[in-house]
């Protein structure tokens, strides 16, 4: 029996996931892409010479069955990399995870001594029983101590995602899935190795640029017979009976009307309600309260082979104006002509702010600044550099902004026949693997006849147990 058609709206790795899924089990799928190229921040892109990637990224995953997909997908096109990075504190480059070993020369006895009262604190807390935390502040200071949130959690938090007291324990959850104090001092002490739920041993990256693995997807999605759009903008849905019927799509010019008996959307939030909802401005004032952080990457070439020998290298502390820095050769030498490196360094900010306002090349300059105060190049190895922005990238996990989707999840539900996916599609943080899960979900629903409402649901529960690998 002929299925009925799908349409996913966005061609990031998430959208293409589900398709891919879709479309290898047998449904009529059509990917609507607003941009002219697909895989969104996953994707690559050409310049100065290079490959570059929109920062740092890798395939790796704990969710079971999603590594050896990944390897299905891309077989010899994957390079197998043993994963090499650091954390740049009080003037030294340490090895991330930390170790004691390395850390507490560093600190001083006076230092020291306050952050080993802090684990104290932190584990006596465990033992005795505590509150349950607020706020990503309050989860981190009951597991670490002080010393170690004034150190590092605290700095990278303001400098990601904002006010720390303001956000979410979910986030922190999410990002340092340490179980407390006492495993994080004996990992500190190596005398727990880190497990792989907490600290990736290894990573694949696919030869060629990260863009590889959204293009490898949608080769997949037309293999098997499903289309995809590029360049197309959906101006609006055709409602019957409680379920969108059909999306109305504009590309070159051309009006197409695309029948769905399901729409899985991995678009933004607002996006889709101004589609759902048109009008709404109640529905729009309380998607507009989900912040998502922008993000400024700052490409810099250099007149170099190598800056570094790691894979990336995280910038806690406020006095640098990046998070993190990445070189492109790290993931695979081909992607750059002999004799120039290029490094990425990214900067969360929030549109308007004073750095996505600022000119380029004061980015640039800030920037290589930073990377000449730190020891890593001279002011006279710069060759080129530039600025890509992107909206909207970072959810923004503040402290209630888990009520507020819920209140936005009914809203949006009254689709019935509507699926979100995605990172900023589901307002949920996630990575790459998390996206093909997602997917897989789908897929699996739908072949078991399970409505769209009662996957999204499923989702909801599956999302929440994802923990960002490092």
């Amino acid at each position: 029996m002929e299925r009925p058609p799908v349409v996913v709206l966005g061609g990031g790795v998430a959208g293409l996931a589900a398709a891919y899924y879709l479309a290898r089990d047998g449904w009529p799928v059509t990917v609507v892409e607003r941009a002219a190229a697909l895989g969104g921040l996953c994707g690559s892109f050409q310049s100065h010479g290079f490959t570059l990637d929109h920062g740092p990224h890798k395939l790796y995953s704990v969710v079971p069955g999603i590594l050896d997909e990944i390897r299905s997908l891309l077989g010899d096109r994957l390079i197998e990399h043993k994963k090499r990075n650091r954390i740049r504190l009080l003037g030294r480059y340490l090895d991330y995870p930390l170790s004691l070993g390395n850390l507490l020369p560093l600190l001083g006895p006076r230092r020291a001594a306050r952050l080993g009262l802090g684990y104290a604190a932190a584990v006596a807390g465990g033992a005795l029983g505590r509150r349950d935390p607020a706020s990503y502040e309050d989860y981190v200071l009951q597991r670490f101590g002080r010393g170690v949130y004034e150190l590092v959690f605290e700095p990278l938090a303001w400098k990601v995602w904002g006010d720390p007291r303001q956000l979410s324990v979910d986030l922190a959850r999410a990002r340092i899935p340490s179980s407390g104090a006492t495993e994080l001092v004996l990992r500190l002490l190596k005398l727990k190795e880190n497990s792989e739920d907490v600290d990736a041993p290894f990573f694949y990256y696919p030869r060629g640029g990260f863009g590889e693995f959204p293009a490898r997807l949608a080769s997949e999605v037309r293999r098997h017979g499903g289309r995809i759009l590029t360049s197309a903008v959906p101006r609006a849905f055709e409602r019957a009976n409680g379920s969108v019927r059909a999306v109305h799509v504009e590309s070159a010019g051309a009006s197409e009307r695309l029948a769905c008996a399901t729409l899985v959307s991995s678009i933004p939030m607002a996006s889709l309600a101004q589609l759902l909802q048109p009008g709404d401005a109640g529905l729009a004032a309380e998607v507009g309260q989900l912040r998502l952080r922008d993000l400024a990457l700052v490409y810099l070439v250099l007149g170099q082979e190598r800056l570094v020998d790691d894979h990336w290298i995280f910038f806690p502390e406020r006095r640098y104006p990046f998070n993190r820095l990445f070189e492109q050769k790290s993931m695979d030498a081909s992607l750059g002509p002999p004799g120039l490196t290029a490094i990425c360094c990214d900067l969360t900010c929030d549109e308007g702010d004073a750095v996505w306002a600022a000119p380029d090349d004061e980015l640039v300059r800030r920037c290589l600044d930073a990377l000449v105060e730190a020891g890593l190049t001279t002011p006279d190895k710069l060759r080129a550099g530039f600025v890509r922005r992107f909206r909207s990238f970072y959810p923004m996990y503040t402290v209630d902004y888990r009520e507020r989707l819920g209140r936005i999840y009914v809203r949006l539900k009254q689709a019935e026949n509507l699926v979100l996916t995605g990172r900023v599609g589901m307002f949920n943080y996630n990575n790459s693997d998390h996206c093909l899960d997602m997917g897989r979900f789908i897929a699996a629903g739908m072949a078991a006849g399970t409505s769209p409402g009662e996957i999204w649901s499923g989702l909801e529960e599956r999302v929440r147990s994802y923990r960002i690998i490092d």
